[in-house]
């Protein structure tokens, strides 16, 4: 099926409406006023074939006609309706229509396991709590690597600063230090501008998978118990890195039960239904120490996995790889 040929189609219909095209540069306030409209009216397009198609059905209860035969062929037609007002939306969107299939599927699993966990699972035995970044994903290398490739465009950077953005980035995946603004030598405003890059452009689709992350949460498989993965990645403000973790753990085969988004996480586990979840929490492991000290209050057995370096505190249980971790719980077992 010809998505694309269907999209130009439209394309070339929409530029007898719209001279220019659908489609207009937001370079300026009248620009965006005019894009809004568009937007809005596109929208409301939509919804009034919705109408139209719902018609077709006879759906209102007190006004059915008993003995009327349904018109198939006047459903379809205002189906065929409301998909050329969609493709009007993705034009207007920059829709990639060549990825269509691949973006379908990543929102089929996003729905499909909202479902199973709102109505089908329940925590009623053993689980333990993981973080994502820097513990399954090696951020600091995936951050780095896009940014490298993206980044110089995103911010039309000079060949010379181009090239000093690409020596500290190097240097940051080699020592596996912290990345941020200082560290890669950007502005703040430039490197939000990156970030906000990574974020929408699916940069955690591609983040490279530690070696011992599979390893690891199959041993929590074989253990019974349930895996719930507790991140602080910000899907409050961008709701499209929760597809884009979902998609990242199935291309990865990486096993879990669930997934959660908490900025306190401790608080998190309060917030699942009647019962104390930390009951049931053999432990939690996280490579920041925020997180572990919330986690603490809650008198959970936590590990603040460092990659980083030997550091150990006294009072706090710290490993260094996934490896580590399990050698330490057969001391629990």
């Amino acid at each position: 099926m010809n998505f694309k040929a269907m999209l130009e189609d439209q394309r070339a219909f929409n530029q007898q409406i719209f001279p220019g095209g659908l489609a207009c540069p937001v370079d300026s306030e009248s620009d965006t006023d005019r894009f809004r409209v568009r937007l809005k009216d596109l929208a409301l397009g939509m919804i009034e074939e919705t109408g139209e198609f719902l018609r077709t059905f006879e759906w209102k209860s007190h006004r059915r006609r008993q003995g009327k035969l349904q018109n198939v062929a006047h459903s379809h037609e205002e189906l065929i309706d409301m998909f050329k007002y969609w493709l009007s939306c993705a034009e207007l969107a920059e829709f990639p229509m060549d990825r269509l299939e691949e973006l379908y599927y990543a929102k089929s699993r996003v729905v499909q396991y909202r479902y199973q966990e709102e109505w089908m699972k329940r925590i009623d035995g053993p689980c333990v709590l993981v973080d994502i970044d820097n513990v399954l994903a090696d951020y600091i290398q995936g951050v780095c690597l896009w940014a490298k490739e993206h980044a110089p465009t995103l911010l039309k950077l000079s060949n010379t600063l181009t090239i000093r953005l690409a020596d500290n980035l190097d240097r940051l995946r080699a020592s596996h230090d912290y990345v941020n603004a200082s560290s890669v030598g950007l502005s703040a405003s430039e490197w939000n501008a990156v970030k906000h890059g990574f974020r929408t452009q699916g940069g955690k689709r591609t983040l490279p998978v530690f070696p011992d992350a599979k390893i690891f949460l199959d041993w929590c498989r074989r253990q019974d118990w349930k895996i719930i993965l507790v991140t602080s990645r910000p899907i409050d403000r961008y709701p499209n890195i929760f597809t884009d973790t979902l998609t990242w753990l199935h291309n990865n085969d990486l096993p879990f039960d669930y997934l959660w988004w908490a900025d306190d996480k401790a608080r998190r586990l309060d917030e699942y239904g009647d019962i104390p979840l930390r009951l049931h929490v053999v432990f939690a492991v996280d490579d920041d120490l925020t997180f572990i000290n919330q986690y603490r209050t809650k008198g959970i057995r936590c590990y603040w996995l460092n990659r980083r370096t030997s550091e150990t505190p006294t009072h706090i249980s710290v490993v260094h790889s996934l490896m580590e971790l399990m050698e330490k719980e057969k001391v629990h077992a």
